[in-house]
């Protein structure tokens, strides 16, 4: 019986150990199962979607599927063409038409690469000390020519799309912003634009100094304009998926 102790003990240890650890993970599984309630705000009914959805169909997406095939037809004309285009704007006129202009209705993104994007612009923010205030979406418009200035194709001439791009507070305002290093001290910061994407040449953020780090005749500035902030990191966000039509 003596021999036989320790065995017991043992059993005994093993069972109150699986009893814990499934005690943990049933309270994990409940944790995981917690419903998440609707965010104020944010979500829109089915019946105003589709309002959204259908006013824009009716006061933009027309006028700029008529402006589009005027540019067209101007073209043409400039081209050498004799005979003015007689093809009148019918609104009625399938999509798919040839040479029909076809307003681009909505933007989707890939859902694992938005992920990365929002923990890759909170990992900037972090690393110039600032806090993110909104995620300003830019209705924007790819230019009308093959390629970028740095050679980069545009694989959807003339159609609208939009751009995503961090705010922070500075003030009572919010500020789209890049992350550089300051070439003045070496922080990393925030540096603010304007609601036109103009750089104001404004900064915020970076750690704080100690006054011990404060050498005599430190606070002596060069006269004339600071040097630029040096290793720009962009934070705009673009390139989803046009539909229509590709």
């Amino acid at each position: 019986m003596k021999n036989s102790k320790p065995l017991i003990y043992t059993f005994l240890s093993l069972s109150l150990l699986c009893i814990l650890t499934l005690s943990c993970t049933e309270q994990r599984e409940d944790i995981s199962k917690e419903k998440v309630k609707e965010p104020e705000g944010i979500i829109v009914s089915l019946k105003d979607g589709k309002e959204f959805y259908d006013t824009y169909s009716e006061r933009r997406a027309k006028l700029i599927r008529k402006y589009e095939n005027s540019l067209n037809k101007r073209t043409i004309k400039k081209e050498g063409s004799d005979e003015p285009n007689l093809t009148q704007d019918s609104e009625s006129e399938s999509d798919t038409m040839v040479g029909d202009f076809v307003p681009t209705r909505y933007v989707e993104f890939d859902y694992e690469k938005l992920k990365a994007y929002i923990k890759f612009i909170e990992q900037e923010a972090d690393g110039a000390e600032v806090s993110i205030s909104n995620l300003r979406i830019y209705l924007t418009n790819y230019p009308n020519k093959d390629k970028f200035e740095d050679g980069k194709p545009i694989k959807e001439p003339r159609r609208n799309s939009v751009m995503m791009v961090p705010t922070t507070t500075n003030g009572k305002k919010d500020f789209a912003f890049y992350t550089a290093d300051d070439s003045e001290d070496g922080q990393r910061k925030a540096y603010l634009l304007t609601e036109e994407l103009q750089d104001t040449g404004e900064s915020t953020g970076g750690k704080q100094k100690t006054k011990a780090s404060l050498a005599p005749g430190s606070f002596l500035k060069p006269a004339g304009p600071p040097p630029p902030p040096q290793n720009q990191q962009s934070l705009y966000g673009n390139e989803g998926g046009l539909r229509p039509p590709s």
